[in-house]
């Protein structure tokens, strides 16, 4: 129940800050590290998930988040504007990633499950990079 909670709270956070985009743009790009931060930290350090389904909850929701600035938010119709999305973006990705080590390092799972949560998380990230 807890970890339905925590995921719920970091959709939350993804959908407020595809709000602020559209209605305060760009500050949605902006607060893209920030966000993506903290989602990490919410499903990383909150919940009790399989770190596999961490890792991939992470990516679901910069996927989300992504979708949403790219869509709604002011600033990104233009060349300059879908630059900046995607440099936020790769910092966010960035954050994210360290977060995840941090977490799973920290972690008493097994060694195999640590290597595939970390492996997951940057061949996910690039797949969907190259089909966005």
């Amino acid at each position: 129940m807890k970890d339905n909670i925590l995921l719920v709270a970091a959709g939350a956070v993804v959908l407020i800050n595809g709000c602020i985009g559209h209605y305060f743009p760009p500050n949605g790009i902006t607060l893209t590290p920030l966000i993506l931060a903290v989602i990490s930290i919410i499903i990383v350090f909150g919940s009790k998930l399989n770190l596999i389904l961490k890792s991939t909850a992470i990516i679901v929701g910069i996927i989300l988040n992504d979708y949403l600035i790219r869509n709604y938010s002011g600033g990104i119709h233009d060349s300059e504007g879908f630059a900046w999305s995607t440099l936020y973006l790769f910092y966010g990705l960035v954050l994210s990633y360290i977060i995840l080590i941090v977490g799973v390092l920290n972690n008493k799972d097994t060694l195999s499950n640590k290597l595939i949560s970390i492996f997951v998380f940057p061949v996910a990230a690039i797949f969907y990079i190259f089909i966005r």
